[in-house]
């Protein structure tokens, strides 16, 4: 049916038009591909993007340690210790545990597998040299996430693409690794020499500086490579960073406002385990991704009503119910489920919006009689653009009229289509003219309705939530399981489908502690925080909601004080919170680690 209904649209549309909305994402919303993709590669992709300035292309790392195929654990480790430098690991045994090491602190194998024959899928950022390891070998396998992310940090205020080699900023995007903060304090002993910064090889690491034996063998397996991969060529893979910013502006400040306190304050002076810092970095970017997502949902579903975009103070994170039993307790997880669901709701809702949006786009980019020349500008910033269309969409506009005529004629050729063609299903999805008072918005659910039934389309937007959420992973804040949606007609048989429950795993905990704890102001000084200031941050952070129902349903009050007193006792357990008596004011988060500010202090000597 997919196939066939796509044809019956490109007859009608023709094919530009359809290649225009025949898709699940639309980045002046979102810039980034709603699909599944891994929260762990995208600090490595980073990396690279800010040296070099570009999208990363191929590299070298599957002809250097495959074996006439994808390159696995056994594979790489026959090659590594051919290196002079690399002795001691001769011998069988010596090679299987050194593989191990690759497998449990450098490299990660397809699907999470143990064996050292699987394919290696990705590297984690133990070192700057991680950028030059191609992993994922296809760079659209991260879905766009690290440009995103990359543009939010750079912070560059116009343009549609970063513009590399700038001489501004402690972020700079193609720099040497000494002018980049982040890559100063991920790249130790490393340093971009010569005068060509834009040389592949022009990165050198000093052999006099010590480093952790992760973080070496990973200089060592980027060295082996021999240069850092190429730029990204093609049309489909293009080199330059989109300047796109999401149109959840609250939550993309928000989440560059934490990256840029936590990586101030834990990723210089080596203050903080690099273990245990890379693995809060990545709960700080589940939690960031996720509420810009989160965010949109409630923004667009608003625009989709009303057809103009909230204040950005009022453009708050979906409410969620979290869970800080994780999962122990049947009544939070049950609770927690429920919020859950009604995200998923909130979220099934958008893909119809977004096919409204992109084809009220094409529609005055194409077919108004407006001037090209005076439509406001849909990146960085896409509000003045998304205000216009929606200007179309609630009938403020001038040629709001002609733009339902124009939906009307376009939903009458592809029900001639659709009947031609005898496409049973297309044509019921676009019901009767008689039937329709808004023709916009019943020509883009009738699309919208027929992409998301094609394998093309199928949950995009809830892969990539439960992607973003890192779910049932260990730096993650979501947990899944199967559950029986509906019986069947076979006699006890049921169709089941997925749970999800919002959890604070012990790495996102760590996470948040630290960097509340922590002022954003200059001198990332130290933040006096009691338990209750920090339950009001998660709620109006983030959306989380702890000892207070959600707004958009009801707990019982037994109920979130056992959340809430759940929630103290771990924060106890995990060393993070103290207090002399029960007064609630008197509770106060402390730090594990030491903050780079404070010098040589110890992390009890900044509580």
């Amino acid at each position: 049916m997919a196939s066939e209904t796509r044809r019956v649209v490109e007859s009608v549309l023709g094919n530009h038009m359809t290649a225009q909305i025949w898709t699940s994402t639309y980045p002046p919303v979102f810039p980034f591909v709603p699909q599944d993709f891994s929260v762990g590669a995208i600090l490595p992709m980073m990396l690279y993007l800010f040296r070099w300035g570009h999208r990363r292309g191929k590299g070298r790392f599957a002809e250097t340690y495959g074996e006439k195929g994808a390159p696995t654990i056994r594979s790489t480790v026959d090659k590594l210790v051919k290196d002079t430098r690399i002795i001691g690991f001769e011998s069988n045994v010596a090679k299987e545990i050194l593989g191990d090491f690759l497998l449990t602190s450098i490299l990660e194998n397809k699907r999470h597998a143990e064996a050292h024959d699987e394919q290696v899928q990705r590297c984690f950022a133990n070192h700057y040299f991680a950028s030059w390891i191609d992993l994922p070998i296809s760079a659209a396998n991260l879905r766009g996430v690290p440009e995103m992310v990359t543009a939010l940090l750079s912070d560059q205020r116009d343009g549609e693409f970063v513009e590399p080699f700038g001489e501004r900023g402690r972020y700079r995007v193609g720099a040497r690794v000494q002018d980049n903060e982040l890559l100063t304090a991920l790249g130790p002993g490393t340093a971009t020499v010569g005068s060509l910064k834009s040389d592949l090889k022009s990165d050198e690491f000093d052999e006099r500086v010590t480093l952790p034996l992760d973080q070496l063998l990973t200089v060592r397996l980027a060295e082996g490579c021999g240069e850092a991969p190429s730029r990204a060529v093609g049309r489909n893979n293009p080199g330059p960073i989109p300047n796109q910013r999401p149109i959840a502006i609250s939550a993309a400040e928000t989440f560059r406002e934490d990256m840029l306190v936590f990586l101030d304050c834990y990723a210089r002076g080596d203050t903080t385990p690099r273990t245990a810092l890379l693995s809060m970095l990545e709960s700080a970017m589940a939690i960031g991704l996720t509420t810009i997502l989160t965010a949109t949902v409630e923004i667009m579903n608003r625009w989709g009503t009303s057809g103009e975009l909230p204040a950005e103070d009022e453009a708050a994170a979906f409410p969620l119910l979290v869970d800080c039993s994780s999962g122990s307790d049947p009544g939070l997880r049950e609770a927690s489920e429920q919020s859950g669901f009604l995200l998923r709701q909130a979220l099934n809702r958008l893909p119809a919006i977004l096919m409204h949006v992109r084809l009220l786009d094409f529609y005055v980019r194409k077919e108004s009689e407006l001037d090209p020349r005076t439509l406001p500008a849909s990146s960085p910033d896409a509000t003045n653009w998304l205000n216009l269309l929606g200007s179309f969409l609630n009938g403020s506009h001038d040629e709001a009229a002609e733009a339902k005529r124009y939906a009307r004629r376009i939903a009458r050729k592809l029900r001639d289509a659709a009947d031609e063609a005898e496409d049973v299903e297309l044509r019921a999805l676009l019901h009767e003219e008689v039937e329709i008072d808004d023709p916009g918005r019943a020509l883009a659910e009738a699309l919208s309705a027929a992409f998301t039934g094609s394998s093309s389309g199928k949950e995009r937007l809830y892969q990539f939530l439960t992607s973003s959420l890192m779910t049932d992973e260990v730096n993650g804040l979501a947990k899944r399981r199967k559950v029986a949606l509906q019986r069947t007609r076979s006699k006890g048989q049921h169709r089941q489908g997925d749970a999800l429950s919002i959890v604070l795993t012990n790495t996102v905990i760590e996470y948040l502690v630290h960097r509340h704890i922590r002022r954003p102001g200059k001198g990332r000084k130290v933040r006096t925080l009691s338990y209750p200031e920090f339950l009001q941050i998660l709620r109006e952070r983030y959306g989380f909601f702890v000892d207070r129902a959600p707004p958009n349903m009801a707990v019982p009050s037994d109920l979130l004080q056992r959340n809430r007193r759940m929630l103290e006792r771990r924060l106890r357990d995990l060393g993070l919170l103290i207090g002399v008596n029960d007064a609630e004011r008197m509770k106060k988060l402390k730090a594990r680690y030491s903050a780079f500010q404070d010098g040589d202090a110890t992390p009890a000597e900044v509580e």
